[in-house]
């Protein structure tokens, strides 16, 4: 998925096209008038008849009406409804911390924004998409959803859109090849065929054959898309041959089906029987990944005696070239994917053939063995590397969770669910992880260690999420099981657990022996990993006990450098942190704001973009209110405070931490009075991360000048700047801002604009309710006296 942000001015995370979008303009046209009217629509249809690609689409030609970005959200490889939640708020980009993206916590996050969210394949989750659209709806005025699903939401205020096949040419017609350019059908599979084969062309000898095609594949997109795909091997005149003998002889096996799901069918069983025995044994069983998958886990999930792993590497080829598997990606590990079709008819084979309990524990116990790798090699060079792969393999863990706690036994499920725990903590996916957890405690309950680990896991997110009853209850079972159970290294991991608590609840005292006695017990154990994490602890809580911060120095410069000396990223990029927070405590603003730019760049290489980024930017806020950079300070502290509301978290939930920044912000505000830190308090909160962190950092950039002045004043200065497109850029404003801009000026009402722009009036309201905001003025009259102004001058 895209790392793209919620800030204003971002397109959101539609993935860019890499083939050309062929007809649809009724649809197109339906779609946006709808989406005017009605801030719900469905796009509802046959499965392969284009309703995801007409959507995206949609959202692409839609993205200048939405400046809070257009964001799709893709369903099809989710299974369990308790997750649709969870996934939308990853795919907005959200790094919860103290709140679970649930509906009210994100209708709590959209809203107030003018955003399209694209849910894509709804159809097996259509009541929990239902529950969720409905909350977010009523919550979110300004928020508009598209919806692809096979069947409608049925709920209030929804419109629908019913996405045909692509227009056929009728039949016992005669075509010629400059008619097929009036078929959407045919131009897709010209358009197609081109790519196949780059010498092909419509004659007078092939016009008949395409204009068949056509018919027989009902102009299905993805039958279509599946069946040009065959021109490497085959004829136009071969292809058709096969498909009309196989449709014909499905339709009389199976007269009660819709006719386009007996032509898509009978496109991939065709596909099947091109395949030999091997390719089908092996095409099933990669239908129990989701997501995709890599070679490794292919030959250890799929192999057996009948299938040896020395031959999966050249049937995955053969597989690819059939176009029943694709490579994805251009990433140093090849990886490859499944339509979803083709791997629900995979699926069906393996459960016919008896073979999926099997293939599924295989599957299960390679990601739990995965998980337990990149656990225990989490100190090492390869962090990032782990961190990336688990990242890519984000479905597949959940399938393989969704077995480990519905299959058992529960020590699998609980091991699996807590070596994730750098995954759900690093990544931000805590509720994600705290879903996974309870499922996997509520199996009936061994005496083992692995329940204390995953009890003590559970208790450390609840701690970060706020949640302290819920942590230190979580704890406390840890603590008595672990009392009767024979001495293990994951004792250790308690006091540490037990410390935070104390830490966040503002309770120095009594967290400093806690982690003095875990790190001695991690110590003799050579537990890099828990030794760094407790180091790290232990100097922010003895800098944060007494009026002398630098007694937290060693502990946290021993994190540093043990961390670098072992490869470790993310407690070392935690270590500068809090190291920056002590030295700005202790008077040394240079000192902290070196260490917080230190964490920002460490932090890159993890690919944190939410929790450690709105770490560093908030101390580096307090850094530049210190130094009476006040217009820089506000930046920094509303960029952070972004991350914040992104993560549903606060600083509240660390009490020191927070009065740190209640006086900071009233510092900054009285010296600059409320109109100015407003506006550039707003200025940094509309920041990219990546914007934010080119600020923090003091590089070239939109935003990145410390101390820019952000708010113009109403009545201009002597020697104002010529208003040139960059002088526009420069002051926050996006493309269709700076044409408003303009047309604010020419004297044009708010429906004039829209009908100038052909969007609605209540986007081009909310255009110039942003531009008023980011120039600090309070009617039209102003922003056109300013723009004339300048421009005289």
């Amino acid at each position: 998925m895209s790392t793209a942000t919620t800030a204003r001015g971002s397109l959101g995370n539609l993935p860019a096209e890499v083939t050309s979008f062929v007809g649809r303009r009724q649809e197109m046209t339906g779609v946006r008038r709808m989406l005017s009217t009605s801030r719900l629509v469905t796009l509802t249809g046959a499965g392969g008849v284009g309703k995801t690609r007409l959507a995206q689409r949609a959202g692409l030609e839609l993205r200048r009406a939405f400046p809070d970005g257009v964001w799709l959200v893709e369903l099809a490889e989710l299974r369990d409804p308790d997750l649709v939640a969870v996934t939308v708020a990853e795919a907005l980009g959200v790094r919860e911390e103290s709140v679970s993206p649930d509906a009210p916590g994100l209708a709590g996050f959209l809203a107030g924004k003018q955003a399209l969210l694209i849910l894509d394949n709804c159809e097996h989750l259509v009541g929990a998409c239902a529950d969720l659209t409905e909350t977010l709806l009523r919550a979110c005025p300004r928020l508009r959803i598209l919806v692809t699903s096979r069947q409608a939401l049925r709920i209030t205020g929804e419109a629908t859109l019913t996405v045909h096949p692509l227009s056929v040419p009728e039949p016992d017609v005669d075509c010629t090849p400059a008619d097929l350019s009036r078929y959407e059908s045919a131009s897709l599979l010209v358009e197609r065929a081109t790519a196949v084969l780059p010498g092909f062309t419509v004659t007078d000898a092939n016009c008949s054959t395409i204009t068949a095609l056509c018919q027989a594949l009902e102009g299905m997109p993805l039958a279509i898309e599946l069946a040009v795909a065959r021109l490497r091997v085959l004829s136009l005149d071969q292809i058709l041959e096969r498909l009309t003998d196989r449709y014909r002889l499905l339709t009389a096996g199976a007269r009660n089906a819709p006719a386009r799901q007996q032509t898509l069918r009978a496109l991939i069983d065709w596909s099947w029987d091109l395949c030999s025995e091997q390719e089908r044994v092996l095409w099933s069983r990669l239908s129990v990944f989701s997501g995709g998958f890599e070679l490794d886990a292919a030959e250890q999930v799929c192999a057996d005696d009948t299938l040896p792993a020395e031959a999966i590497l050249d049937l995955i080829a053969s597989l690819v070239d059939k176009s029943v598997i694709s490579r994805t990606g251009d990433g140093a590990r090849a990886r490859y994917k499944m339509l979803e079709v083709v791997r629900e008819y995979g699926a069906a084979r393996l459960g016919g053939a008896g073979e999926h309990p099997a293939i599924a524990r295989r599957h299960c116990d390679w990601f739990a063995d995965l998980a337990a790798y990149g656990d225990a090699h989490w100190v090492s060079p390869d962090q990032a590397a782990l961190m990336l792969k688990l990242r890519h393999e984000q479905a597949n863990l959940r399938v393989a969770l969704e077995y480990a706690v519905s299959e058992g036994p529960p020590e699998r499920a609980l091991r699996f669910a807590a070596d994730l725990q750098n995954h759900w903590f690093v990544r931000g996916f805590l509720s994600e992880g705290r879903h996974w957890l309870d499922r996997a405690l509520a199996l009936p309950p061994p005496r083992h260690w692995t329940r204390v680990k995953a009890l003590r896991v559970a208790s450390w997110i609840a701690c970060v999420q706020g949640d302290r009853d819920r942590a230190e209850a979580l704890l406390a079972d840890a603590k008595a099981l672990a009392a009767t159970l024979p001495p293990s290294p994951e004792r250790a991991f308690i006091p540490v657990v037990e410390g935070n608590i104390a830490m966040f609840g503002g309770d120095q005292a009594r967290a400093l022996p806690l982690f003095e006695q875990a790190l001695t017990g991690f110590r003799e154990l050579h537990s890099l990993s828990g030794e760094m994490w407790t180091l790290a602890v232990l100097g922010l809580a003895r800098g944060l006990a007494t009026d002398d911060p630098t007694r937290g120095y060693p502990d946290l410069m021993a994190c540093r450098d043990l961390a670098a000396a072992s490869g470790e990223v993310w407690w070392r990029s935690f270590a500068m942190w809090a190291l920056s927070v002590l030295r700005w405590r202790a008077g040394d603003t240079a000192g902290a704001a070196v260490a917080a730019k230190e964490s920002l760049e460490v932090g890159k290489l993890v690919e944190d973009e939410q929790f450690g980024v709105g770490l560093s930017l908030e101390s580096l806020g307090w850094v530049a209110g210190s130094e009476h950079r006040d217009q820089r300070a506000a930046q920094l502290l509303g960029a952070s405070e972004r991350m914040w509301r992104a993560m549903h978290a606060s600083l509240s939930s660390f009490r020191s931490l927070h009065d740190f920044h209640d006086e900071s912000m009233s510092q900054i505000r009285a010296r600059l009075g409320d109109r100015a830190f407003d506006a550039a308090f707003r200025r940094g909160a509309e920041l990219t991360t990546a914007e934010a962190v080119a600020l923090a950092l003091e590089r070239s950039g939109r935003a990145a000048v410390p101390g820019q002045r952000v708010s113009p004043p109403a009545a201009p200065p002597a020697a104002a700047p010529e208003v040139t497109e960059a002088r526009l850029v420069d002051l926050g404003l996006t493309r269709r801002e700076r044409e408003v801009v303009t047309l604010i000026a020419a004297g044009l009402s708010n429906r004039e604009i829209a009908a100038r722009l052909v969007v609605a009036q209540r986007t081009a309201e909310g255009h110039v309710e942003n531009i008023l905001s980011k120039l600090g003025f309070t009617s039209r009259a102003q922003v056109a006296g300013w723009l004339a102004t300048q421009r005289d001058t």
